[in-house]
């Protein structure tokens, strides 16, 4: 029943009531008030008199009530009106606001809604994956679209949200953009309450961490890797010795380049720091897929091989030793290789000490070959970085032999002498190279530099067991017989034997051929030259038995 039919239903029952008590009680109120009434219509004009007055007022009194109450429940239900407008008001400004919020959100961030659609992203999302909301209108599309290799695990863990009612961290995932580039983000999930459809609206916030966890890979990286070679370091296998000693079938391959500090003292240690990254990409290209590469410091690698087979590592170690040696670079390094098979029950140790051993025994093997090589590598090096060349050496090799014939040297004296002539001026292989182009007369601090070359040719030779007989001589053979050479100024005697021979073959033959800053003279030229710097420069009996043996190749 409505409001107003309530009312009048109250107020005609109240009239009809008083009205029937009022019949029923009014004449017996007269009569006993005043006995026989003589004028009937007096008393009955009177008793409508007071019947209407009184029922007015009783009917004003009930209006005046039923008024009260209705206006306070109108002020009521107008002020509920009001404060549900206001609501609804500040509702839809608070949500505004808050897609605003999420538009403008210097992060990526996602509003969503237990119904899996994706009501709104922000422009700091689009930026980052491509997607606009248009485009990943539900969870759905937005795991086939973010994670195509953990769909349906990904779909679970989102819509796992919805039970939410309050924050919560998801975790770091890999989400891969629209051009395809995988980015690393840290999601954390609030739940924000119910919107006009009563549906439950979550927020989706992520923190970019791809650059850190490039860094953090990058560290582990550097952390377990060799920075020269990218191989395995030290520290990794240390770490690892523990399960190899649990492994079986396992063998240990142990290997280094033969001479590298020496390689490092000639050429640099860029030259060496190449030869090593050339060596690690030889182990790398033949060993086995699944083996442990490592390099544990200097020229020291090791391998750690699993379903070791012995003939196979022989027959792989012989590649390993011709890659580097036929690697195409002027410096030809040689490698020294050995492996051993762990044992039953064997501790690592051990099968490493016999591995240690058989490497032992090999660079021995190749100590000579390794010797020969660096000579190579040095005359290499000289013909391609100096004025000096093999006709010019050859020519000095053939002065040399006919002056060790003339002078009668000894065997051992003469052995030195070649090799004297053969090296004599490896220590240019250090000194600048545009000083070998120069057309002109070098200048003093030049000529100071070049002057350098017999102390490095000292040092080269000296490193080299067999070239030390003859690593003084290599640093002498600049010095004058009078005491005006370099670099000690030495005289005489002072001077050994087959310097003073090899100072008068190599000025015969620099002033007849020519060098790069002075151009040939004629034979007879070079003679005069000669004689007039006997006692000086030259020491007069060996210039006087080299020109003899010039006289006698020319009646030959």
């Amino acid at each position: 029943m409505s409001l107003r039919k309530k009312e009048a239903f109250i107020i005609a029952s109240f009239y009809a009531l008083f009205g029937f008590i009022w019949i029923l009680v009014s004449d017996t109120l007269v009569f006993r008030l005043f006995g026989e009434v003589e004028n009937l219509f007096f008393y009955s004009t009177l008793k409508g008199l007071i019947f209407v007055m009184v029922s007015g007022l009783i009917f004003l009194f009930v209006l005046r009530k039923e008024m009260d109450k209705r206006f306070v429940m109108g002020t009521m239900l107008n002020r509920s009106l009001r404060e549900k407008k206001k609501n609804t008001y500040l509702g839809q400004t608070q949500r505004r606001l808050l897609l605003n919020l999420i538009d403008e959100a210097p992060v990526p961030m996602m509003l969503h809604a237990e119904n899996k659609q994706i009501l709104r992203v922000s422009k700091a999302f689009t930026e980052a994956t491509g997607f606009t909301v248009e485009e990943i209108p539900t969870i759905r599309a937005w795991v086939e679209r973010a994670y195509p290799y953990k769909r349906d695990e990904s779909y679970e863990h989102i819509t796992q949200l919805y039970s939410l009612d309050k924050s919560l961290h998801q975790g770091i995932a890999n989400v891969q953009t629209k051009s395809g580039e995988t980015l690393h983000w840290e999601w954390d999930a609030s739940y924000i309450g119910r919107d006009e459809n009563n549906l439950k609206n979550i927020i989706s916030i992520a923190r970019d961490v791809t650059e850190q966890k490039r860094r953090e890979k990058m560290l582990t990286h550097k952390s377990y890797h060799d920075d020269l070679t990218g191989l395995y370091n030290r520290r990794y296998y240390n770490e690892m010795t523990e399960r190899f000693e649990s492994m079986h079938d396992i063998g240990i391959v142990l290997a280094d380049i033969n001479g590298l500090k020496l390689i490092n003292d000639i050429f640099g240690h860029s030259r060496g720091d190449a030869l090593l990254q050339s060596f690690a990409k030889h182990l790398k290209t033949r060993m086995p897929k699944d083996s442990l590469i490592a390099r544990l410091g200097g020229d020291e690698f090791v391998v750690v091989v699993e379903n070791f087979e012995r003939h196979d590592m022989k027959a792989i170690a012989k590649q390993i030793k011709h890659d580097t040696e036929h690697n195409g670079e002027e410096i030809i390094p040689s490698a020294a290789i050995a492996f051993s098979a762990k044992k039953p029950e064997e501790k690592l140790k051990h099968t490493i000490a016999r591995a240690e051993n058989l490497l032992y025994k090999d660079k021995i093997h190749e100590y000579n070959k390794q010797t020969e090589s660096i000579i190579a590598s040095l005359q290499n090096t000289l013909f391609k970085e100096t004025d000096e060349s093999r006709e010019h050496l050859d020519r000095l090799l053939a002065f040399c032999e006919a002056m060790i014939e003339k002078m009668n040297l000894e065997e051992e004296m003469a052995t030195e002498m070649r090799l004297l002539g053969e090296l004599h001026d490896i220590g240019k292989i250090s000194v600048d190279r545009e000083l070998f182009t120069k057309k002109d007369e070098l200048h003093e601090d030049e000529r100071k530099e070049i002057e350098r070359h017999p102390e490095i040719g000292y040092r080269i030779a000296n490193a080299l067991p067999r070239l030390k007989s003859v690593a003084y001589a290599i640093l002498t053979h600049h010095e004058n017989y009078d005491g005006s050479g370099y670099p000690f100024g030495l005289e005489k005697k002072e001077i050994p034997l087959i310097a003073r021979i090899f100072r008068v073959i190599e000025s015969y033959e620099v002033m007849t051929r020519g060098c790069f800053y002075k151009p040939a003279v004629s034979h007879e030229e070079a003679v005069a030259t000669l004689k007039d710097l006997r006692e000086k420069t030259y020491d007069p009996q060996i210039v006087d038995a080299f020109l003899e043996s010039l006289d006698n190749d020319k009646k030959a």
